[in-house]
C-alpha cells in the first residue's frame, strides 16, 4: 500500500530535510554520477561547481567508458536537499548527458 505526502506537507517546515538521526550509528552520504561526452572540461567544470559551493569530496572517480566519461562524485555530511540540489547544479553543466544521485546510510566507523 502506497501513501502519498500531502504537497502542504511536504513543503511545510516540519518535514525533516536530514534523516541521518533515524539510524544511529549510521551517517548519510551522497553519490552523484555523471555521464558526459569525452570532453574533459566537463570534469574541470564540475570540479569549479563543487570548490563554488565549497563542498567536502571524500571520492572522486572518472572513468572512460567506450565514448564517454563517468564520474562518481561522493560526499558526506549534507543533508539529502542540498545533496539533490548539488546534483541539479552538476546536471545543467553543459556536456553532461546524464546525472542521478544515490543516497547512502553508511555505519559508522
Amino acid at each position: 500500500m502506497r501513501q502519498d505526502i500531502p504537497a502542504a506537507l511536504a513543503t511545510s517546515s516540519s518535514v525533516c530535510e536530514d534523516f541521518a538521526h533515524c539510524l544511529p550509528g549510521f551517517t548519510l552520504t551522497h553519490t552523484v554520477h555523471l555521464v558526459s561526452g569525452l570532453d574533459l572540461g566537463v570534469v574541470s567544470t564540475a570540479a569549479g561547481v563543487l570548490d563554488g559551493e565549497q563542498v567536502v569530496v571524500d571520492r572522486w572517480a572518472v572513468t572512460r567508458c567506450g565514448d564517454v566519461l563517468e564520474q562518481k562524485i561522493v560526499f558526506g555530511e549534507m543533508t539529502e536537499g542540498r545533496a539533490t540540489r548539488l546534483r541539479e547544479q552538476l546536471a545543467a553543466v553543459d556536456g553532461v548527458l546524464r546525472a542521478k544521485i544515490e543516497h547512502h546510510f553508511v555505519r559508522a566507523r
